[in-house]
């Protein structure tokens, strides 16, 4: 187990990621419908934090690719869902009484509810890839085999958000359960990867 640990851990937060987007849509759907201004917002402020991650996880991960972190990025990431859960119907009550253009409502409810989450979790794979690698002359496949590994999670996340989750869940119960999802993942790869730094690099 310890040995695919780590792209188990990346597969989970890919499908946390797009199963998060495609509730978001429905955080957002009561307050200012699902039309094509909604999704446009939601899918560009996610797509935009997830390059940030990506970014910023990348540097991180090359000035201290120690495991212990990468369990806290997730597990913020975790903790951050869990505090969108808790302010999204006071935060677009809020902008529904402040504004009342629906693009400026979106994208800035959608940044807010989401852009921690998603910058967090855009880390993950860039940092898993520097933890994985070994050697540089099999450096592309180690990073190859996790990004597919993690489109294959949001594949999975896509459908189990769309076909399951939300047609048998309430939205709030679906976002702690995904706040629970990382928060557990990121407590498990502490624990199963508690090694000497100097082993990791």
């Amino acid at each position: 187990m310890r040995k695919f640990f780590l792209e188990i851990t990346v597969f989970i937060c890919g499908a946390v990621v797009m199963a998060f987007e495609i509730v978001g849509s429905r955080m957002l759907g009561p307050y200012v419908g699902t039309s094509v201004f909604v999704w446009t917002g939601i899918i560009g402020v996610i797509l935009l934090c997830l390059s940030l991650g990506y970014y910023y996880g990348g540097k991180i991960a090359d000035k201290t690719p120690d495991f212990k972190l990468l369990a806290m990025i997730i597990l913020f990431a975790g903790l951050f869902i869990g505090i969108s859960t808790l302010v999204k119907d006071g935060l677009l009550n809020m902008l529904l009484n402040v504004f009342s253009d629906v693009k400026l409502i979106s994208l800035l409810a959608s940044f807010i509810l989401f852009s921690v989450p998603s910058v967090l979790l855009g880390m993950v794979s860039p940092f898993a890839a520097r933890l994985k690698i070994k050697t540089l002359d099999k450096s592309g496949s180690a990073v190859g085999n996790l990004y597919a590994i993690s489109t294959l999670g949001s594949i999975t996340g896509t459908f189990l958000a769309g076909f399951y989750l939300i047609p048998s869940f309430g939205v709030t119960s679906i976002l702690y359960l995904l706040a629970l999802i990382l928060v557990l993942s990121a407590l498990l790869l502490f624990f199963v990867y508690k090694i000497p730094q100097t082993q990791t690099a």
